[in-house]
């Protein structure tokens, strides 16, 4: 039996896309890298280099989909680098968690992988961030600063053997979008993003008034006993002309290492009961997003985050009630907003 609370859930947000996981008290700690659970008989997504591009292709979908599994979790972030005069450095963030990770969609040329945290011994679950990647995109999605959203075209020269990666939220509001090759050579496995820009993370959002923006470079490496996910970071000051002025780069760190020593089972429980309700809240963010195409997302809904409004229709589909799609547009309408404050006609 899974436990899930919105108590559970305001405590443990925070980390990468929107949720945390337990407090590490190892602040000063060095990232470790993932443990080699199945080194002996790792072998890897594409052991020789690829040949040609259709070789490439399914190299790239054997990566990403080597990042599903069941891991330990550990994100630290650090800041490096004072950039603005006068700047204080804040203090190393660290936590972690258990995390399941699986694919909810596979077309192809198209994969999305859902993260779920399942914390303690209550086995708490909170579903957590997903990242959909689409080969050779057309379109990403870019966050511009100021809760504001507008889809951009990817020139063709860079979208040609790439893969876009696309973050939603644990409610699948979106927050970033990156496009990058995956480079299968001297026996790594690793995709690279371009500059993008993307919220303040949880982590920091409720702490921090003085930047707007957090930049980033993203790179996902796979290895014998797990994953890493490391960022590039600086934190922007975005002015009301829109220029920008950097504060500080920071190094972020989010390893996952593979493990067969926690029951994720009240994950699996979780999902099989709410994952028509979440294919439906992700079609329907689909749908509004794309008719809308320049929009306001609101982080409050009558003073309450965001995301307790889905969370609390998913609750309702845990328990057997079926949610019309109807609910599902209701929510999203007062939370994203077109810039002429309605829809556009797709």
């Amino acid at each position: 039996m899974y436990r899930f609370s919105f108590v559970a859930i305001s405590v443990l947000l925070s980390a990468c896309a929107g949720t945390y996981a337990r407090p590490d008290k190892t602040a000063g700690a060095k990232p470790k890298p993932p443990a080699a659970i199945g080194a002996a008989d790792y072998v890897r997504p594409c052991a020789d280099a690829p040949a040609t591009p259709k070789d490439a292709f399914e190299c790239d979908r054997r990566s990403i989909l080597a990042m599903t599994g069941e891991y330990h979790v550990r994100f630290m972030f650090d800041e490096t680098l004072p950039l603005k005069p006068g700047y204080t450095q804040h203090e190393p963030q660290r936590s972690g968690g258990t995390e399941l990770v699986f694919v909810v969609e596979d077309r192809g040329d198209f994969i999305a992988l859902q993260h779920v945290l399942v914390m303690g011994k209550e086995h708490t679950v909170v579903k957590h961030w997903r990242q959909d990647w689409q080969y050779e995109p057309k379109e990403v999605l870019k966050f511009r600063g100021n809760e504001q959203f507008g889809y951009a075209p990817v020139d063709a020269a860079a979208a040609k053997h790439a893969w876009s990666q696309a973050v939603y939220e644990v409610d699948d509001a979106p927050r970033y979008a990156g496009v990058g090759r995956w480079v299968h050579a001297d026996g790594v496995d690793a995709w690279t993003s371009d500059f993008t820009w993307r919220p303040l993370p949880r982590r920091e959002f409720k702490k921090r008034a003085d930047y707007q923006v957090l930049g980033a470079i993203n790179r996902h490496t796979l290895s014998a006993g797990g994953w890493m996910h490391e960022q590039d970071n600086v934190k922007l000051l975005l002015k009301p002309d829109g220029t920008t002025e950097a504060l500080v780069r920071e190094v972020g760190v989010n390893t996952y290492a593979r493990t067969k020593d926690y029951d994720f089972g009240a994950g699996r429980e979780y999902w099989s009961k709410t994952q028509a309700f979440w294919k439906d809240a992700r079609a329907a963010w689909h749908d509004t997003m794309a008719a809308r195409r320049d929009f306001t997302l609101k982080t409050k809904l009558d003073d309450k985050p965001r995301f307790e409004a889905l969370f609390a229709l998913a609750d309702r589909a845990a328990k057997g009630e079926t949610i019309a799609r109807s609910e599902i547009d209701h929510v999203l309408d007062r939370a994203v907003i077109g810039k002429s404050g309605v829809a556009k006609t797709p």
